[in-house]
């Protein structure tokens, strides 16, 4: 990070005091050149000149300094739990986490001179939304009302260099269920994805990772809600368009109960492992964009209805180790199996080229020190 002064508060702090650059500079005995630099953001004091400076102001270090991203600072967006809030200290340590990935880039099979394509004016109006998952769907060759299959979310992210790091983050004890590093110098995205969730909820989160990869611009221009308003509603568009909205509001508005209409929901969420909320959301929209009447089903009925819904399956990490802690090795065989990341193969050369301890495969990985030792156990054998 780099560090700027926060001019505008040092300045409103001046004029409180009536204090202009001259008093300043003599009370703090340096020239007025000086603290007009300082003022102007061109130039920075010296530690002693900060320290007389905030006392002459009355202003703490972290109301005088301002941190700013440098422009290879990694740029982060967190899929956090709802009741969670992202703190300074979330966010630092998810930018550490990318300047630790830094040098497995070069280990990475991906394009040394272009990188990825990215969405000129990305918006969350519902044509435009509609429009872009249709044409998603056509370069893949899926029908317009099939479901939008894991393997071709993966495709996505090789396409844009993304690469998938699995990990189990519990099921309801940690911050994010989904962490988005991209990291600007070698414009390369590594998505971190908690397999402690439900299959349906795991499907839209890896949508809305992928709405980031496409949005990327939005981060660098720090407009972070927008970021994650355009990742919900692509992550929707995309797995449930409106084709497959018109139909399910057809069977919909048949029914005359909340029952009833629940019932609609979760058929067509099993049918394409999708959260019968985000089912819902979408024929919402879709009655919406074509003025028709939509009958909306109480908070508290859908919400009882999705919980008991969710209970009728695994998590995915409970169904791909049957329930059991997988070794470190027996994890890595099964998610590279199911998501064909470059992750491990390009830490295990890491590793033999560079012999790093524990504790960067513990940052790297995202998991404690005593398994981030059997890992490095497992790529020496």
């Amino acid at each position: 990070m780099e560090k700027k002064l926060n001019t505008p508060k040092l300045q409103e702090a001046a004029d409180s005091k009536g204090l202009n650059q001259t008093a300043i500079a003599t009370e703090l005995d340096v020239t007025r050149a000086s603290v007009s630099k300082w003022l102007n953001g061109k130039s920075f004091p010296r530690p002693a000149e900060l320290l007389k400076l905030g006392r002459l102001l009355g202003l703490k270090y972290a109301d005088m300094v301002a941190l700013s991203a440098s422009r290879d600072e990694p740029l982060v967006a967190f899929r956090k739990r709802a009741s969670c809030q992202t703190t300074d200290l979330h966010l630092e340590r998810a930018r550490n986490m990318g300047h630790f990935l830094k040098p497995l880039v070069e280990y990475l099979d991906v394009d040394p001179f272009m990188g990825p394509a990215s969405l000129k004016n990305p918006s969350c109006d519902y044509g435009y939304l509609q429009d872009l998952a249709a044409r998603i769907r056509r370069e893949l060759d899926i029908a317009e009302k099939a479901p939008f299959d894991f393997k071709d979310l993966i495709d996505l992210f090789h396409k844009h260099q993304a690469v998938i790091i699995p990990t189990l983050w519990g099921h309801k004890t940690k911050h994010e269920n989904a962490l988005h590093i991209h990291l600007p110098e070698s414009q390369t995205t590594w998505i971190y994805l908690n397999l402690d969730v439900e299959i349906h909820d795991f499907k839209f989160w890896m949508a809305h990772e992928l709405g980031h990869v496409l949005t990327v611009d939005l981060l660098r221009e720090k407009k972070n809600e927008e970021a994650e308003d355009f990742a919900d509603a692509f992550a929707g568009a995309l797995l449930f368009p409106e084709p497959l909205a018109k139909r399910c509001f057809e069977d919909y508005k048949r029914e005359r109960t909340d029952q009833g209409r629940l019932k609609v929901l979760g058929k067509w969420a099993k049918d394409h492992v999708i959260s019968p909320f985000s089912v819902y959301k979408e024929t919402e929209k879709f009655a919406e964009s074509n003025g028709s009447p939509f009958t909306a089903i109480d908070g508290v009925s859908l919400h009882s209805y999705i919980a008991i819904f969710n209970k009728q399956f695994k998590t995915l990490g409970t169904a791909l180790f049957d329930g059991k802690e997988p070794t470190a090795d027996q994890f890595m065989r099964v998610v590279q199996d199911c998501f064909d990341t470059q992750v491990y193969s390009a830490l295990s050369r890491y590793v033999r080229d560079k012999e790093p301890g524990s504790g960067t495969i513990a940052t790297i990985l995202g998991v404690n020190p005593m398994d981030a030792r059997a890992y490095l156990e497992a790529f020496s054998i």
